[in-house]
C-alpha cells in the first residue's frame, strides 16, 4: 500500500492534547498543505486564524459553547449535553489543543465550503504524517458570526466561516477507528 493511503486510513481524531506547543514552522507547513487543497475556479481563496494563546483557547471555548447552545435553543431543540456544557466550567471542546486552525474563505471563492473542507482535509492529513493529531470542531461554528471574535482575529467583513480544527501532539496512543463497507448506491456503466 502507498505511503498516501497508509496516512488516510491510519488518521484519526484526537480528543486529548500534550500541552507541548507546535512549532511555528510545522504549523506553517500543515497551513501550506491545506492551501494547496483542490479549490473552484483556483480561487485560492482560503485564509487562516492560528490561535496559541492559551487564554484566549479559553475564551474562545466558552463563547463557542454558550453560542452553540443558544443555536440550539433558538432552533426550539433542547440537547442535555450541550445543557450541561454551559454548566460545566471544565467543558472543553478544543481537548485541551494547544493550536487552533480556523479556515476562512474570502468573497471570491466560488465553491467556499467545498473549498474550505478540502483545506482542511489536507491539513488533518498533513497533520497526520507529521506525528500531530487533529479533531474538526463543530462545536466551533458560532464563532464564525460572532463580531467579537472576527474582529479580534482580524477576520474581514465578507469572509466565510468554515471550519476550526484543533493542532497538537496526541496524548496516549491514537487508533483509527473502524470502518463498515463502502456502500456504493450505484455504478453506471
Amino acid at each position: 500500500m502507498n505511503e498516501a493511503l497508509k496516512n488516510i486510513y491510519a488518521r484519526a481524531s484526537v480528543r486529548k492534547y500534550k500541552s507541548d506547543m507546535v512549532p511555528e514552522g510545522d504549523i506553517k507547513e500543515i497551513i501550506k498543505a491545506g492551501f494547496h487543497a483542490a479549490n473552484g475556479m483556483n480561487r485560492q481563496a482560503i485564509e487562516f486564524v492560528v490561535i496559541e494563546n492559551k487564554g484566549s483557547i479559553f475564551k474562545y471555548n466558552r463563547k463557542a459553547i454558550n453560542i452553540f447552545a443558544e443555536m440550539v435553543k433558538a432552533s426550539g431543540q433542547s440537547n442535555p449535553m450541550i445543557e450541561k456544557m454551559v454548566d460545566d466550567p471544565k467543558a472543553d471542546i478544543f481537548y485541551g489543543a494547544p493550536a487552533l486552525v480556523f479556515v476562512f474563505t474570502n468573497p471570491s471563492a466560488v465553491t467556499p465550503v467545498e473549498d474550505g473542507s478540502l483545506a482542511v482535509g489536507n491539513m488533518m492529513l498533513a497533520a497526520h504524517s507529521m506525528g500531530y493529531g487533529t479533531c474538526f470542531i463543530g462545536f466551533a461554528s458560532g464563532l464564525g458570526d460572532d463580531k467579537e471574535f472576527r474582529k479580534e482575529c482580524n477576520v474581514p467583513d465578507g469572509h466565510r466561516y468554515i471550519a476550526c480544527m484543533t493542532l497538537g501532539k496526541p496524548d496516549g496512543k491514537v487508533e483509527a477507528h473502524p470502518r463498515s463497507e463502502v456502500k456504493i448506491l450505484k455504478w453506471i456503466k
